[in-house]
């Protein structure tokens, strides 16, 4: 007979011991009820728990001791609280179970908050006070890993410290940002106008003016980047929104060809984007039957006036014509092997009296019926196929064909080229997107990545690091050569794969993510995971662009955010010696740019897309975030920050740095845009060296951001050197003994005496679930499922980010029936609650083994135990409410402890209990029979890889300097 949860010093079998130990590891970080508003929701406030830790060494730096390990495994600012319309628990998951004691009403305790008192501030002579950390992405969309610029100083003497060859800076992490170009902006904020025809613009460097710039009324502006003196714009007026605001967006209007009459002639130039759909037809029926429905939906999200095209493929690619409602033709394509892009031209008889546009591509105004004629009656092509083997798919000839399609739109044929330039000097605007959906992998022509018999077993990443899979090389540069193509009619492929094997995603993904394509995948495509992604994948780039259709459609020129950009152009400028390491994030270097404008301010260390400060995108939607990395080490070691024109007014008396980031993109409705972001950094006092201390007192570090931006390091570390596994692992370790070594306050040779503040206290947990992440694994996991999830980390916000590192975990009872956060860690396993865990691509419910006794004897049903009702009501509110926004749509399970779910919530905890253990918690379990809090692994728990960490942080080499010491020595 299960227990009653009593509000005692006992938890349904665990003695008051173990109890009191697992309270005060909760304690030791308290949320308070205040809610604070992220990127994307409402957030849990955290206040930091506890009294002030003793003073160490000479009586500086108080902080929090790093052997807690229950405060620092928190995620600070990421547990959300969710408001949503009740909803009746579903009683049919109850099942017929022994009579159970009934749960006891809950009685209402006040919640405490406990807030950290930290040091005062010592500003340094001649500077302005730093603002401390936001935590959060602001109004410009930006977020730093270091609110404060730190000036330091280049070794050139120091060697790189892994096979990355990414050499670790002064500051250990670099500073760095994370960039959403599209972030929605206020009406205020829009200029209708060309910014270098109005003398906004440095005719120099190319950098706008801003409110940052010195200027002097009537005469001159100065640009913060080359310090060009530039006259003062025609009609200036001191109330233009870029002397207001750091964030800008000029409307740049355009003139539409048009004929001898004077008249505008529509058909010469269009301006929506074009879309391929590349439909698999080896699917069982029911899921093509499905797809097929979706896609008839998706008509109706899409503009009339886009160009769309039809291609299905299975044994052979079928190009279907759309132009023609009186005889439809179809061009079969055996797919064998590569076409040359001529070859593709003569066999769909592509000439300059049968051209594409009108034909394989038609606005969708005129072709709808056809199309959807096609559509409803395409046939499966899987009927033939023996059990021992795979279908036939020619899924890389099907994409070539999509490719040289768009190819063929955009290429005019000399006469009428010559005409069209007579004519207008605008072209007509690039812009497009290919949607693949395929339910396995391609088994015959160019891209293929596995043999057609079923006894051959698809690569994985053994077989990769071994060198060991036969088709990976070619596959993979075969749509390498696709992404070059793709970004030349700035095109992207969006990759919609539903099945329950690999599907070969990992060979398309340079052709996907460098473009700023997207990955869907999921098991089928009559499931609902695919269903809801599907259409918030059109909600998210809103290719009808609503706000203009609220507006009536509007004349160009109106003010409004969209939601999706194509042609996308963006580049950096910064102010004297700061320099650009690079790019993490959906992005190519843009070669003409380059061409045309030196990238004067490109640091030799590369990161990411390095060597420029131009890049560009085909696609990019209002969600994607970009990571831009800093090289702050100045090329002298005279004068440093504080010495650098620090009498000049016009670097705004040296003690600020000058970033601003250019954007330029066209608007799904064809309109040219160019947002400009200008912000300044506070310098850190780098005069004799840089104080670490400083930003500790000034709280300037965000914490995760830096775990985010470590995180896509390493992810394009690992791009580089897919069999480094332990080789980058080992970097990650350096980077941390020497961040907390250099920002900890310890006495050499005694672990117990470090303290870490609490603007730094949860960084090491942070990488401690990186290390344990689906980004460090490499069995258990297919590559397919981790080129999917570095897709998603390589370009998400900083809050999604940081859920795929370390989920966020939420714990309800009788006593607290509302969400409360809890610890990562098996002592959150408790039989009388409920947990409700947040990995981003998973949400996952699973119930203690009282509650599921009581789910099963029914006790939801008996109107007595209604507060019971409304607990399971409110987990279920909760994670519906999660589900409700989360794109792509995660995957969802409830389970009780002991079920075959379970594991994904206790595969990401702490293993603080494992079958190894000996301790109090492990013993209470095996006397109560409950082994549900037990996690049975191997792996080192946050405990053991503290211990390692102070060990290696306090320990020093013969220099002094903890030189050689910088392995942590866990798994």
């Amino acid at each position: 007979m299960q227990g009653y949860p009593q509000q005692q010093q006992q938890y349904c079998g665990y003695d008051a011991a173990a109890s009191q130990a697992q309270q005060q590891q909760q304690q030791q970080y308290a949320y308070s009820p205040a809610v604070g508003n992220g990127d994307y929701g409402s957030y849990y406030a955290p206040a930091n728990a506890g009294a002030s830790q003793a003073a160490v060494a000479s009586g500086v730096g108080v902080g929090v001791g790093v052997g807690g390990y229950g405060g620092q495994y928190m995620q600070q600012g990421q547990q959300q609280a969710y408001q949503y319309e009740q909803q009746q628990y579903a009683s049919g998951m109850s099942k017929t179970a022994d009579v159970v004691a009934s749960p006891l009403a809950p009685q209402v305790e006040s919640p405490t908050a406990y807030a950290y008192a930290g040091p005062a501030a010592a500003l340094a002579p001649g500077h302005d006070t730093p603002s401390a950390a936001p935590n959060a992405t602001d109004d410009n969309g930006l977020r730093w890993t270091w609110s404060t610029y730190p000036n330091t100083y280049r070794d050139t003497k120091h060697d790189p410290v892994s096979v990355a060859s990414i050499t670790l800076p002064e500051m250990i992490v670099p500073l760095a940002c994370m960039y959403t170009p599209l972030r929605p902006l206020e009406t205020s904020h829009f200029v209708l106008g060309d910014p270098a025809a109005r003398g906004q613009q440095c005719p120099n460097c190319g950098a706008f003016w801003n409110k940052h710039c010195h200027r002097e009324e009537g005469k001159f502006w100065v640009c913060l980047s080359c310090l060009r003196r530039n006259p003062m714009p025609p009609n200036y007026s001191p109330e233009h929104p870029a002397l207001h605001h750091d964030t800008v967006e000029y409307i740049i209007p355009s003139a539409a060809p048009a004929t001898a009459g004077g008249a505008v002639d529509a058909s010469a130039r269009h301006t929506y984007p074009t879309f391929v759909f590349i439909i698999d037809a080896c699917l069982p029926v029911e899921e093509l039957e499905a797809l097929k429905q979706n896609i008839l939906r998706c008509l109706n999200w899409l503009p009339p006036q886009s160009l769309v095209g039809l291609i299905s493929f299975g044994a052979r690619t079928s190009v279907w014509e759309l132009g023609t409602s009186t005889l439809t033709r179809c061009y079969s394509l055996r797919g064998e092997r590569q076409y040359e892009p001529a070859e593709l031209s003569a066999m769909l008889q592509v000439t300059d009296a049968m051209p594409v546009q009108g034909r394989f591509l038609a606005p969708l105004e005129d072709c709808e019926f056809v199309l959807t004629t096609l559509i409803e009656e395409l046939q499966c092509d899987d009927s033939v196929t023996p059990g021992n083997k795979r279908p036939l798919r020619t899924t890389g000839t099907a994409v070539s064909v999509a490719v040289r399609l768009l190819e063929l739109l955009y290429e005019k044929p000399a006469a009428k080229a010559a005409k069209a330039a007579a004519a207008s000097s605008a072209p007509a605007v690039k812009a497009g997107r290919l949607l693949l959906f395929t339910g396995g992998p391609c088994t015959r022509g160019p891209g293929t990545v596995v043999g057609i018999e079923k006894e051959k077993m698809m690569r994985f990443h053994r077989d990769i690091i071994d060198g060991d899979t036969p088709y990976y090389a070619d596959a993979f540069n075969m749509y390498k050569g696709l992404q070059q193509r793709l970004s030349n009619v700035q095109a992207s492929l969006d990759v919609f794969a539903e099945s329950f094997d690999q599907t070969g995603i990992l060979e398309m993904r340079e052709a996907v993510n460098q473009t700023g394509g997207t990955f869907i995948c999921g098991d089928m495509f009559n499931h609902k995971m695919f269903t809801t992604s599907f259409q918030r994948y059109f909600d998210r780039f809103d290719p009808r662009v609503r706000a203009l259709e609220a507006q009536g459609g509007a004349a160009a020129g109106a003010a409004f955010s969209v939601r999706s950009a194509f042609g996308v152009k963006f580049g950096v400028h910064t102010s004297v010696e700061t320099l650009v390491s690079g790019v993490l994030g959906p992005c190519l270097v843009d070669e003409q740019a380059n061409k045309t404008s030196p990238h004067r301010a490109a640091s030799p260390i590369q990161i990411g897309v390095g060597g420029t400060t131009n890049w560009c995108v085909s696609t990019l939607d209002e969600a994607v975030t970009y990571t831009f990395l800093f090289d702050t080490a100045t090329m002298s070691k005279k004068g440093g920050g504080d010495a650098a024109g620090a009498k000049d007014p016009r670097s705004i008396e040296g003690r600020h740095r000058f970033l601003q980031f250019v954007v330029r993109f066209t608007t799904p409705h064809g309109e040219s845009r160019v947002r400009v972001t200008s912000v300044v950094l506070h310098v850190a006092p780098s005069l004799p060296s840089i104080e670490p201390q400083y930003f500790v007192q000034h709280e300037a570090f965000d914490q995760t951001c830096a775990a985010t931006v470590l995180a896509r390091m390493v992810v394009s570390i690992l791009e580089k050197h897919p069999s480094k596994w332990d080789d980058t692992k080992r970097w990650l370790d350096t980077l941390l003994v020497r961040f907390v070594r250099r920002y900890g306050n310890f006495r050499p040779g005694i672990p117990e005496s470090l303290r870490l503040h609490p603007c730094l206290s949860l960084f090491p947990s942070f990488l401690f679930n990186l290390r344990r992440s689906e980004y460090f694994m490499v069995l258990n996991i297919s590559p397919d499922e981790t080129a999917f999830k570095r897709h998603w980390l390589m370009r998400d916000p900083v809050d999604n980010c940081v859920l795929m590192i370390q989920p966020a975990l939420y714990s309800y009872d009788i006593e607290a029936p509302q969400a409360t956060p809890v610890p990562l860690d098996s002592c959150s396993l408790r039989p009388d609650n409920i947990l409700l865990m947040d990995a981003y691509f998973n949400i996952h419910i699973m119930w203690g083994t009282t509650i599921f006794a009581w789910i099963q004897a029914k006790y939801q049903d008996d109107p007595e135990y209604l507060y019971f009702a409304q607990l399971l009501e409110n987990v279920e509110n909760d994670a519906i409410g999660l589900l409700s926004t989360r794109y792509p749509y995660p995957r969802f399970s409830r389970t009780d402890a002991n079920g075959s779910e379970a594991r994904h919530i206790k595969t990401r905890m702490n293993p603080t209990v494992t079958h190894h253990s000996g301790g109090i918690g492990a013993a209470a379990a095996t006397a109560a029979g409950d082994q549900s809090d037990v996690i049975y692994t191997d792996e080192a728990s946050i405990m053991k890889f503290m211990e390692s960490l102070k060990q290696a942080v306090v320990s020093l080499g013969k220099d002094g300097n903890g030189a050689g010491n910088n392995s942590i020595g866990v798994r």
